[in-house]
């Protein structure tokens, strides 16, 4: 494996690893008689790494169908994917997603874990994230982070990323902590409400001054930013 592809793995807490790769973080949480793994980064031999703490059975959830999310979920037979993900993930990785669908209001429960399935549609449309109650705790995916998150290019839709940032800090006082798939280990609840308040911004024209994107990104692609949240879009 290439440098740039290697893994490194942090024990969170007991039982609950994240993988890291890249920039893109998976989770990994050690059940009573599974394990669950939330997402699978850039590619690589990620099974082998996983074997390096649990030999449990797996069971694939995909917080959104992303390629640096879902690049090496062939390698996983039990995936589990909001429905509303499968047309984009066919577009954008060129493959039937072969997942089983996963409903707002599922319960995944490990025995030690007990995650619900949280629908957050517009970084996608089908966009999850899993809430554990009891522990205090959220994994957000790309929506909940005080990193930019990619609000342009197909499937993105910035009217609904903030009705979901109102649906989340509608239910703020049910966890503490938030694990986002990208930038720092945690990121602060206060984010939200930053994103909801730049999204409104941007949608009722009373716009922050933008400032360039990486060279990578199209030319017509800007940073728009407010407090911690930041957002790349055209616009």
């Amino acid at each position: 494996m290439t440098p740039e592809m290697e893994y490194t793995t942090i024990k969170v807490q007991e039982d609950f690893y994240v993988i890291a790769q890249r920039g893109v973080k998976c989770f990994l949480f050690v059940g009573t008689d599974n394990a669950l793994l939330v997402d699978t980064g850039f590619g690589g031999d990620l099974m082998a790494e996983i074997r390096k703490i649990t030999d449990k059975p797996i069971k694939l959830v995909l917080t959104h169908s992303d390629g640096d999310h879902v690049a090496a979920d062939s390698q996983f037979s039990e995936k589990y994917m909001h429905p509303s993900e499968f047309s984009t993930y066919i577009k954008k990785n060129k493959r039937s997603p072969g997942c089983l669908p996963i409903w707002e209001g599922d319960i995944i429960d490990l025995g030690n874990f007990r995650f619900e399935v949280i629908l957050i549609p517009g970084h996608t449309p089908g966009s999850i994230a899993l809430l554990e109650r009891e522990k205090r705790f959220i994994l957000g995916g790309d929506t909940m982070q005080d990193n930019a998150i990619y609000m342009f290019g197909e499937g993105r839709d910035l009217a609904a990323f903030r009705c979901t940032m109102a649906k989340l800090m509608a239910m703020q006082d049910d966890f503490d902590i938030i694990y986002p798939s990208h930038g720092n280990m945690t990121a602060p609840k206060s984010v939200l409400k930053e994103h909801y308040e730049l999204a409104g911004d941007i949608l009722e024209g009373i716009w922050p001054e933008p400032q360039p994107a990486p060279a990578h990104m199209p030319e017509s692609v800007k940073l728009w930013q407010k407090g911690e949240a930041r957002l790349y879009l055209e616009k």
